[in-house]
């Protein structure tokens, strides 16, 4: 395995040195900051409004950083030829893989824990206190994160960064909407089901990973329907 943290480090590195990676982490902390502000002019629920946008935020830098970043891991590599040079050493391909991508979850989890600390802050500066449903809604975007990565990386080998920038996108809104898609058809012909319920099969549910309704409003969570629910 030592090959594989060698990657996986160097990746970690050569993230955080990207202007891209400074630029998604400003984002995502500004939006927890414009929670905050936003939430000190709400009258009435001002927690739910830091917690609707912070968490959202969260979530959206997050995934942004996974599908901008991880398109371009190894295209460039293969852009810079640099990779030939890694394999000529004793790195096997699913090696050199494995470690780009833990690589980026590891920087990915650094990511989400600091947004997770200003967040944290945030509820503290109007009064409310963090809860267990807080760190599952922040947990399950990190999941999220790390799906799209995965997704992102397989497009950046044999993909120019823009091109499956663009398609990533689409896979990510398409992921998104696949239980809104099923349940949209729920009534029309059987040939329109039967393809609905293929697409939802085929692509992952990332509405499966969204608890930050439950956690905004206190609703309680059936973890074994892996969604939320109202108590």
């Amino acid at each position: 395995m030592t090959p594989v943290w060698m990657v996986a480090s160097n990746t970690v590195r050569e993230t955080i040195r990207q202007r891209l990676f400074l630029n998604i982490v400003v984002f995502g902390v500004g939006m927890v900051v414009f929670a905050m502000m936003v939430g000190n002019i709400t009258f009435g629920y001002p927690e739910r409004v830091v917690r609707s946008i912070g968490l959202s935020g969260v979530s959206i830098a997050a995934n942004l950083m996974a599908l901008l970043v991880g398109v371009g891991l190894v295209h460039g590599e293969i852009d810079r030829k640099t990779l030939f040079v890694v394999l000529t050493r004793p790195v096997s391909r699913a090696q050199y893989v494995l470690g780009r991508y833990l690589g980026l979850v590891a920087a990915l989890a650094g990511v989400v824990l600091g947004f997770s600390l200003v967040f944290f802050l945030m509820l503290g500066y109007v009064l409310a206190a963090p809860t267990s449903l807080d760190v599952l809604a922040l947990a399950m975007a990190f999941v999220e994160a790390a799906v799209l990565a995965a997704f992102a990386m397989v497009l950046s080998s044999f993909s120019t960064p823009s091109l499956a920038a663009g398609i990533g996108l689409g896979f990510w809104i398409a992921a998104a909407s696949t239980d809104d898609l099923v349940n949209l058809t729920a009534k029309a012909d059987g040939p329109t089901r039967f393809l609905a319920g293929t697409i939802s099969y085929l692509l992952p549910a990332f509405a499966r990973f969204n608890f930050r309704d439950a956690a905004v409003h206190g609703l309680a969570v059936d973890l074994g329907a892996a969604s939320p629910c109202s108590s």
